[in-house]
């Protein structure tokens, strides 16, 4: 939903006026002109353009388009013939592409819930009893994050992997049991924490990946 604004420099670098320049662009609809320009003329305020980003373009880190302008000129014989040029980033050499870099921001976050199955009813913990675990991940940042996995230093977590817009939020895919132990009991509890990593792709096409480790009940 943010914008680019893209502005167009035309200069008429031959021997002859062209007219009827105009300006059109592989993405963008290209507004102002046509316009003339004599020999050495440059013209850097007629054509403009404008760009909404998507969530695609959020998740690759930039945008990448060309434009191309077109003058006419007439020939020895008075007949029209046109000449144009691809759009250079900065220089009127090479014809590269425009390049719009943007910075990424991606971020997971993990919630981890425990509910202790008191299997006989009688309010206290025995042997062979179990936890349940619940796992919230939350995509908090601007890039779609794919291929997140829940990883737990106690115990297998089944689900997954799963993908996340920016913004969504996942309960229900990862879950695990936990049978205690003597030990446990003779604490009186079980400590344990678990990481959630996404990956997404930034500017230059590479995959990168971002975790969080679990927080008991907010993203704190």
């Amino acid at each position: 939903g943010e914008t680019i604004d893209y502005t167009f420099t035309v200069e008429n670098t031959g021997n002859a006026t062209l007219t009827n320049i105009t300006v059109s662009d592989t993405l963008v609809t290209v507004t102002g002109g046509p316009i003339s320009l004599a020999p050495g003329a440059v013209d850097n305020s007629s054509f403009t353009a404008s760009y909404t980003l998507t969530q695609s373009d959020v998740d690759n880190g930039k945008v990448t388009n060309q434009a191309t302008a077109t003058g006419t000129y007439t020939d020895g014989n008075g007949n029209a013939q046109t000449t144009e040029d691809l759009s250079d980033n900065d220089s009127n050499i090479g014809d590269d592409v425009t390049e719009t870099l943007f910075t990424q921001n991606p971020a997971i976050a993990l919630i981890k819930t425990g509910t202790f199955n008191d299997a006989n009813g009688d309010g206290f913990a025995q042997v062979g009893e179990t936890i349940d675990y619940t796992f919230t991940v939350e995509n908090t940042g601007n890039a779609t994050l794919t291929n997140i996995t829940v990883s737990d230093t106690l115990v297998t977590v089944t689900g997954g992997p799963i993908s996340l817009a920016p913004g969504a939020v996942d309960n229900s895919s990862f879950t695990a049991s936990y049978t205690l132990t003597q030990s446990d009991v003779d604490n009186g509890k079980v400590t344990n924490q678990a990481t959630a990593t996404g990956t997404y792709t930034d500017g230059n096409g590479n995959a990168q990946t971002t975790e969080d480790l679990s927080d008991n009940d907010s993203n704190i």
